[in-house]
């Protein structure tokens, strides 16, 4: 039976782990350009690995967080994982995945993010013979809710909504929409407070009778990137009745005393006085005159509330276009 020589063993030995060093010592460490987003009670993943890959199943690699306070957040050597030292509010939580360490994954999975786990957070593997052993990954936490709506009551012509959502963070903003997506403006700046840590934001807006009678608030967080929508419908008899119809009534009403009038007196113009007294044709000629202002004065509201629906309808177009 034929053996290798001692010497051969050792070359090969020495090869190997000449060509290990060679590759970890070109590889380096390498983190995500931006920061990793999550929402409360999430499980996430803090990318971290080697480029070009190399194993690191033989080395050891820490995780800590470097904000405010530097803290143990995990730690791998010797082929598993050791976090005697671990954070306490880290514990239970954090773990490394065992098959890719040999691809040089060094990702750390966290699980239950809570708001306080947001900072920086630094992956370090100190055995790298590399110059860039290390780099920097940031966690940005948030907390979302779904806005809630309801009707107020009415103000003039319109109907007064409220749109309150609790339970966010960091700050977000609340607008209000149409059925065309174009922003409503607001009664006033949004209300807002904070409790526990999480912001809470209410706004009302006046809204008039439109076409599908659809209204949305939104409430939207530009840091973290999320958006959360409701939409309520506002049926059409809790609008206070239009003012077209009410114009409309006083004018037929006094289109109808005047014709009432007018048939009053070209019939006593026709009787005689002792039949229909002189005295009455004055209060048929007031009534004539009071009819005749009526008319007038309702002619003046319907036009004034035709142009003021114009001027609304060209502001609206004028914001979309801009």
């Amino acid at each position: 039976m034929k053996t290798f020589p001692t010497s051969a063993v050792w070359c090969l030995g020495i090869l190997f782990i000449s060509v290990s060093l060679i590759t970890t010592g070109s590889s380096e460490v390498v983190g995500p350009a931006d920061p990793v987003v999550a929402l409360a009670g999430d499980d996430i993943i803090l990318p971290c690995s080697l480029k070009p890959n190399a194993s690191v199943k033989d080395m050891a690699v820490r995780w800590t967080r470097l904000n405010p306070t530097t803290e143990n957040v995990h730690f791998y050597r010797d082929g598993q994982d050791s976090n005697e030292d671990q954070s306490p509010s880290y514990r239970g939580r954090t773990s490394v995945f065992n098959e890719e360490l040999k691809k040089g994954n060094v990702s750390l999975k966290l699980t239950r993010v809570t708001l306080s786990d947001a900072g920086s957070y630094r992956c370090f593997i100190p055995t790298l013979t590399s110059q860039v052993n290390q780099t920097t990954v940031q966690l940005l936490v948030g907390a979302v809710s779904q806005p809630v709506i309801s009707i107020v009551g009415t103000k003039g012509w319109g109907v007064v909504l409220k749109c309150e959502s609790g339970g966010w963070f960091p700050e977000p903003e609340m607008e209000w929409l149409d059925s065309s997506r174009t922003i409503l403006p607001a009664d006033g700046p949004p209300e807002r407070h904070r409790d526990s840590g999480l912001y809470a934001v209410r706004r009302h807006v006046t809204v008039d009778q439109t076409d599908t009678n659809n209204f949305t608030c939104r409430v939207h967080q530009l840091e973290i990137n999320h958006l959360k929508e409701t939409e309520i419908h506002v049926p059409d008899d809790v609008f206070p009745k239009s003012q077209e119809v009410m114009i409309v009534g006083l004018l037929a009403g006094a289109v109808g005393v005047l014709a009432a009038s007018i048939g009053v007196y070209m019939l006593i113009k026709h009787m005689k006085d002792d039949v229909f007294p002189k005295s009455q044709v004055g209060l048929i000629v007031g009534l004539l005159i009071a009819a005749v202002g009526v008319i007038a004065a309702g002619v003046y509201m319907l036009r004034k509330h035709i142009e003021e629906k114009k001027r609304k309808k060209l502001g609206k177009w004028a914001v979309v276009l801009l």
